[in-house]
């Protein structure tokens, strides 16, 4: 068992104009997880992700503050507190904060956690 503080790891900006920042929890370098990662993700006001895929990872994202609005292929969802959305491999989703003064906060799970290495490569917030 592992006990993980939030604001323990190192947050990533999304390098994308108004996107979301990332803190990786758990499974960032794939050694301590195993099967799965945790981050924190942090959509901020009228921010933004564009259209992407999580790779080999499928997706887990439980919104815990603000709301989201999530898209893939035609379909079009807001997320508020509590709310999860699931995503599958190769689905191509964007994620949008319509609000123009709250910060959306998102907790994401992949599995493999290979999607989450990738925000090593983000620069740092």
């Amino acid at each position: 068992m592992r006990i993980i503080e939030p604001e323990s790891g190192t947050t990533r900006a999304a390098p994308v104009e108004g996107g979301p920042t990332v803190e990786v929890l758990v499974g960032g370098d794939g050694a301590e997880s195993g099967n799965l990662a945790a981050a924190r993700v942090t959509v901020p006001p009228g921010g933004r992700m564009p259209e992407h895929d999580h790779g080999e990872s499928e997706a887990l994202m439980i919104v815990q503050s603000g709301r989201v609005v999530i898209r893939e292929g035609g379909r079009e969802e807001t997320l508020a507190p509590g709310k999860m959305a699931s995503i599958g491999i190769g689905e191509r989703v964007s994620l949008e904060n319509p609000s123009s003064s709250e910060p959306a906060s998102l907790l994401a799970f992949f599995a493999p956690p290979a999607f989450a290495r990738t925000f090593g490569a983000w620069p740092s917030a």
